[in-house]
C-alpha cells in the first residue's frame, strides 16, 4: 500500500501521531511521524521534508493534526501537488484559532512562538485551491482548554471550534464525537482518514 505522512500540532512531537499511524498501517498504510518544532517554524525547510518523505511514484497523501494540518495547507497551495494527491486535516483551525486570539489578548501570544504568523492569529487559509482534495475532520465533544478560557462559544471539540475546520473549496467535511486530543486515539478517525485517502470522500458527510 502507498505511504502516508503525519504532521503534529502545537507544542507536540512526532510520537503524538504514533497510535493513529498504528491503525492506518493495520489498514494497510506505510506511515512516517514527521517531528518540526512549532514554535520556530522554517516553513520551506519543513515543506522540503514533507516532499522528501513521500515516494516519487505515487500520489501526496497526508494527514495533519491542528496547526499542522494548518501547515499542509500552506505547504498544498505553495508546492506542486498531483490532482490524485490527498491530504486530511484532524482539528485544524484553518480559519483561525479563537483560542490564540485570546491569547494575543491577554498578551500571551508569545508562548505560540512564529505559530500565529503561520495561520493560528490571522486564518489566512481563505479558499482551498490545489489540486489535491481536502477532507476536514471536526471534533464536538467541547471539552478543553479553549472552553475553559470562555474563547469557545460554538460548538468544538474544546481547543478548535466547528467552523474554524472549514474552508471553501475542501472535497468533504466530517465532526466527530471526539476532544481535540481524542480524536488521534480514536477508531473511527483512523477509518475516516483511511476512506478518504482512498476515496476523496469521508464515509458520510456527518457524524453522530
Amino acid at each position: 500500500m502507498a505511504k502516508v505522512v503525519l504532521l503534529h500540532g502545537l507544542y507536540m512531537h512526532g510520537t503524538v501521531m504514533w497510535p493513529l499511524a498504528r491503525r492506518l498501517e493495520k489498514l494497510g498504510w506505510e506511515t512516517e511521524c514527521l517531528s518540526y518544532n512549532s514554535v520556530a517554524i522554517e516553513p520551506e525547510a519543513l515543506f522540503d521534508r514533507l516532499s522528501n518523505a513521500l515516494p516519487h511514484d505515487q500520489p501526496n497523501y497526508f494527514i495533519g493534526h491542528s496547526l499542522g494540518g494548518v501547515m499542509l495547507y500552506h505547504y498544498a497551495h505553495q508546492r506542486a501537488l498531483t490532482v490524485d494527491s490527498r491530504i486530511v486535516t484532524l482539528g485544524s483551525p484553518l480559519q483561525g484559532a479563537a483560542i490564540a486570539k485570546r491569547l494575543a489578548e491577554w498578551g500571551l501570544s508569545a508562548l505560540m512562538g512564529n505559530a500565529g504568523e503561520h495561520g493560528l492569529l490571522n486564518g489566512d487559509c481563505l479558499r482551498w485551491r490545489s489540486p489535491a482534495a481536502l477532507g476536514s475532520l471536526a471534533g464536538r465533544s467541547g471539552l478543553g482548554v479553549g472552553a475553559l478560557l470562555g474563547a469557545l462559544n460554538e460548538p468544538s471539540d474544546g481547543t478548535v471550534a466547528v467552523s474554524e475546520t472549514e474552508v471553501e473549496g475542501m472535497a468533504d467535511h466530517i465532526i466527530l464525537p471526539t476532544t481535540h486530543t481524542s480524536m488521534l486515539l480514536a477508531e473511527q478517525t483512523a477509518v475516516q482518514c483511511d476512506h478518504f485517502l482512498r476515496h476523496g470522500q469521508f464515509q458520510a458527510s456527518a457524524c453522530s
